[in-house]
């Protein structure tokens, strides 16, 4: 819709075209809670979150970054505000009317909206796209934008059709794997610690007892096991990490440490100086800052210490074993959850082939693309959200500018 809108502000006749009976199907499942839209930081530091698509979404994002992305929510009423560290959000008091809004602004700056039409084909010409077949019908176009979202969550809408459309025109489609999911667990804490969240922890994830990576942020556990920050950003990461190898299943574990900030080899002085400071505080009370009440509430199940017993009563085995527990409380990954469960996907239309300066393919002269069907994924947060506008916005400018030449 912002693809359109800002066509359509440079160039008239745009159409934008979309099967569902309104545009903006997976929006619309998303927007019972707050949406993360950006990240309050500069654009080099967004554009680094893609790794090594670095390079490819720096130009999008140098043309239309968090400073447009608000200005051009503004214009329609809706404001972006700070959730916590860098997100930042649409609220859920306005999120549900976010897709009519993008909608609306498309037409009010003259493109038309066809609902319920179906783009199934695009017909090319040597190295030219020269119509569309929408319900049947053939549209004779100037230029094609394809925008039209990853295969992620298929319950909500999602389908293939724009890596169809890349690959008749001659593009590498890079092979799709499941990302963003939660990772159910061998461990089954079930509703005695669902919707338990970690704030701030650090993980670290081993294979086979091998160390593999680490990270910080916030972790959250479901009745099947965890989500949240850490799980969806590195979910595609740790899923390859459980691929067989020889017949052989690897053993992939999350090792969580609830406080981050105090060293390993600092504990003990820590230890003792709380208990020197209060003398009578028990254990739950010690660590109410850093491990979460529900899961305090269970600790007697997981380590055999009762959040209730004073600490000066643990005996020096115990002291150990909660220490121990508090740096690396870990969890086994059995599996992802189901695809249609999945918020993202790696892989998708080659960057290779598309120029970032303007989004436009590099095998077919009057061929865009925008957001999630291409090969680019940042992490959890509001990265892909501003991802999607800022290439919407690029390959928009640059189809009208094109043709207006």
């Amino acid at each position: 819709m912002t693809a359109a809108q800002t066509a359509a502000q440079h160039y008239g006749n745009i159409i934008l075209f979309d099967k569902n009976p309104e545009p903006g199907k997976k929006l619309r499942s998303l927007s019972s809670g707050p949406l993360f839209i950006s990240e309050d930081l500069p654009g080099d530091k967004l554009a680094r979150a893609f790794g090594d698509k670095e390079k490819f979404i720096l130009p999008a994002l140098k043309a239309f970054g968090l400073d447009e992305l608000s200005r051009h929510l503004a214009a329609m009423g809706i404001r972006l505000t700070p959730n916590g560290s860098s997100h930042l959000v649409v609220g859920p008091d306005i999120a549900p009317e976010l897709p009519a809004k993008l909608g609306q602004a498309a037409e009010e700056s003259g493109a038309v909206i066809r609902k319920s039409s179906k783009v199934s084909d695009i017909i090319f010409d040597k190295n030219v796209a020269t119509a569309v077949i929408v319900n049947s019908v053939e549209y004779p176009v100037s230029s094609v934008i394809i925008a039209c979202g990853s295969v992620a969550s298929p319950a909500r809408g999602a389908t293939g059709d724009g890596y169809q459309f890349a690959r008749k025109a001659g593009h590498t489609v890079i092979q799709i794997l499941p990302a963003m999911v939660g990772l159910e667990t061998v461990e089954r804490y079930g509703k005695s610690l669902a919707d338990t969240e970690f704030p701030d922890c650090k993980i670290r994830v081993t294979r086979d007892d091998e160390p593999q990576f680490s990270d910080r942020g916030s972790l959250k556990f479901t009745s099947y096991g965890i989500e949240g920050e850490l799980a969806l950003t590195h979910s595609a990461r740790i899923i390859g990490l459980l691929a067989r190898q020889n017949g052989k299943q690897h053993r992939v574990e999350i090792h969580i440490d609830m406080m981050p900030d105090i060293k390993k080899k600092d504990l003990d002085t820590w230890f003792t100086q709380q208990v020197t400071n209060s003398p009578k505080i028990t254990v739950g009370a010690l660590m109410q800052d850093y491990i979460p009440e529900q899961l305090r509430a269970v600790m007697n199940k997981i380590v055999r210490i009762h959040s209730d017993k004073p600490v000066a009563n643990l005996s020096y085995l115990e002291r150990k074993l909660l220490l121990l527990w508090v740096k690396d409380f870990h969890l086994t990954v059995r599996r992802p959850r189901p695809f249609n469960e999945t918020r993202g996907v790696l892989g998708g239309v080659s960057t290779e082939e598309i120029d970032p300066e303007t989004m436009r393919s590099k095998k077919v002269k009057n061929l865009y693309f925008a957001g999630e069907v291409l090969d680019l994924l940042g992490p959890w947060g509001g990265y892909n959200f501003q991802m999607a506008f800022s290439t919407g916005f690029l390959s928009g400018l640059s189809a009208a500018r094109a043709l207006a030449e």
